[in-house]
Formats: structure tokens, C-alpha cells, sequence
């Protein structure tokens, strides 16, 4: 039991963490003309998930991920508190302190339940609920921040008190050739990641105006992410992607119209989430800030970018949909396949990605 207390405490900041960015970003239109709002959240993104690897690296470099995720709280509070006072500096606050709680709460997170996909679950799940109910309550609500600051306040000291998990920064490194099949794993596993959160931006840009119906999504990422990471371990990383996207393609095809259905189908893509960060960290065992960095950052930046260069409308038809989840299954299954055969791997390295 001990070892899971760890990343369920992240991801408990991490859901605040998002909160707080919620919150922040909500209240921009309050202040702000809808220009300024749409370059500050474009800074927000480019900070908070294109900035991750770069974060990430840094953070491994440092060998140091409590320090920098305790950095990163409060770098996330500083931000709520500029809000009033100079929504850019804030925004970029924000942004800076989210990429960096990513990374290096990623990286515990994952360090602490090696060759196990259910602790990148349980880190990973609260993040978009949180972000969804933060910027509810900012949109229809005056909701002060001081909540916020307070739980991150609370949350921080439960952070620095936990015991590190082994950290893999101590093990020395085999010389490898400048590119290799890991590279080529890594590229695939990547875009299915991407063609995933691909299909998540584009259900949000669907329910835009419809805040409740964005919540309500956000809780069925929630509940994916966590039950997906456990019966991924269960049954095998690349049998439940498989299973879990095809049954998103399926799912959200025949549930047009229906909301329960198209609850259901993003509980089915999110489920495979967990599988895919724990993969991204058998390709980088040595550098697990810049694997949380590229599997919770970059290649969920890459999946928005269609829409925001202005591709919603098509992408939004059920059948496109199905195409991209079915898309990213097959990517998942080439990476998870070409991991399981990679030579040269420690016996019984990748007894999960069956």
C-alpha cells in the first residue's frame, strides 16, 4: 500500500495544480479582450506542455524531482496570486510551475511503481478534472482563490514528507548508437499519444459552450485513467490499448447524440493513458522527468495543434473520430509490439506490455 501513497498524493496536487491553472484562465475574459485571452492561453499551452521535455531534461539533469515539484507549487501559487495584478506575468507563472509539476511529479510518480502502469494512473487522472472544475468555477462563479492556495499549501508539506522512491538517476548508462529502433518506438508510441489527445481536444471543442457536459467528460477521463492503468497491468499493456481504443472508436460512432455513450468512449481512449507513460518510461529508464515531459506534454501539445489552426469542424464528424482513435490504436500497438521485441532488454522488463 505504501507504494501507491505517493502518486495518489500528486496526483491529488495534480488535479489542484490544474485547478488553480482552471481558475486562473478562466477569469481572464473578466479582465481582458478575447484577444489578449486567446495569446495569454496559447502562452499558457506553449509553457505548460510544449515546455515539458525541455523541463524535464533540466529536472533529470538536476536528478532532483521532489525539490522541483515543490518548486513547482509554489511557482502555481505565485501565479493565482499575480492573476489580479498582471494576468501575463501570471499566465506565464502558471505555465512554467504546470510544466514543471508535470515532469517532476511524473517522474515520482512513475519511479515509484516501476514496470506498473496503475501509478502513472493514478498521477495522471486528477489533472483534467481539476483544470475542468477550476475554470467552471471561474467562468460561473466568483470563486476566490484562497481555496486553491490553501490545498496547495496543505499539499505541499505531504509532498516532502513521503519517501523517495528509487530514483533510476544512479545506474550507469550503456553506450547506444545515435539512433536506434528505441528512437523509432519512441516516434511511434508518440503519435499515438498525439492521435489520442487528438480525439479528447476535438469532443472538447464539440461541448465548447457546454461547461457541465465538459465536466462531466473530464470525471469520465478521471475514472479511465485510473481503472485503466490497473486492469492494463492486469491483462497487459498492448492487449487493453487495443481493446480499450478500439472499444473508444466503437463506442463513440454508434453514441452520436447520446451522452452517457459518449462518456463511456472517453473513459475507453483516457484508459489507455497510464499504459502508454509507463511504455515511455521503459524507453528512457534513466531520464523519467523527460519521459513524463514527452508522454504528458509534447505529444498532447502536438494533438491539439489541428485544432488550433482552425480543423474542429471536420474532425468533429463521429466517423473522423473513429478513424483517429482506431489511428492511434495501431500506433500503440506497433510501439508496444516493437518494445516487447526489443533485444537487448532485462528479463522480464516488459512482462506488461503482453
Amino acid at each position: 500500500m505504501k507504494r501507491w501513497l505517493l502518486p495518489l498524493t500528486l496526483g491529488l496536487a495534480h488535479g489542484v495544480a490544474d485547478g488553480a491553472a482552471g481558475l486562473l484562465l478562466g477569469r481572464l475574459p473578466r479582465a481582458l479582450d478575447l484577444g489578449a485571452v486567446a495569446l495569454l492561453v496559447l502562452l499558457y499551452n506553449l509553457l505548460a506542455f510544449g515546455a515539458q521535455p525541455v523541463v524535464g531534461l533540466l529536472t533529470d539533469h538536476l536528478r532532483r524531482p521532489r525539490l522541483v515539484a515543490l518548486g513547482a507549487l509554489g511557482l502555481l501559487a505565485a501565479g493565482l496570486l499575480l492573476g489580479p495584478l498582471s494576468p501575463p506575468v501570471a499566465v506565464a507563472v502558471m505555465g512554467l510551475g504546470s510544466a514543471a509539476f508535470h515532469v517532476a511529479g511524473g517522474a515520482l510518480a512513475l519511479c515509484a511503481t516501476p514496470g506498473k502502469a496503475a501509478g502513472a494512473g493514478l498521477f495522471a487522472a486528477p489533472g483534467v478534472l481539476g483544470l475542468a472544475l477550476g475554470g467552471y468555477l471561474a467562468v460561473t462563479t466568483a470563486a476566490p482563490a484562497w481555496p486553491f492556495l490553501a490545498l496547495l499549501a496543505l499539499l505541499a508539506p505531504a509532498v516532502a514528507a513521503l519517501a523517495d522512491p528509487a530514483l533510476p538517476y544512479a545506474v550507469a548508462a550503456d553506450a547506444e548508437p545515435a539512433f536506434e529502433r528505441h528512437d523509432l518506438i519512441m516516434l511511434v508510441l508518440l503519435a499515438g499519444i498525439a492521435l489520442r489527445s487528438l480525439v479528447w481536444s476535438t469532443l472538447q471543442y464539440v461541448f465548447a459552450a457546454r461547461l457541465d457536459v465538459l465536466v462531466l467528460l473530464a470525471l469520465a477521463a478521471l475514472i479511465g485513467k485510473v481503472l485503466g492503468g490497473f486492469v492494463a497491468d492486469r491483462v497487459g499493456w498492448r492487449r487493453w490499448t487495443l481493446l480499450a481504443l478500439g472499444g473508444a472508436a466503437a463506442v463513440l460512432t454508434a453514441g452520436q447524440g447520446s451522452l452517457p455513450l459518449t462518456l463511456l468512449g472517453m473513459a475507453l481512449l483516457q484508459s489507455a493513458t497510464p499504459a502508454a507513460l509507463a511504455a515511455t518510461l521503459r524507453l528512457l529508464p534513466r531520464q523519467p522527468a523527460t519521459a513524463a515531459g514527452l508522454g504528458l506534454g509534447l505529444a498532447i501539445a502536438a494533438g491539439g495543434l489541428p485544432l488550433m489552426l482552425g480543423a474542429g469542424g471536420g474532425l468533429a464528424n463521429p466517423w473522423a473520430l473513429t478513424a483517429l482513435a482506431l489511428a492511434a490504436g495501431a500506433a500503440y500497438w506497433a510501439a508496444l509490439t516493437l518494445l516487447r521485441g526489443r533485444p537487448g532488454r532485462r528479463a522480464g522488463a516488459t512482462a506488461g506490455v503482453t
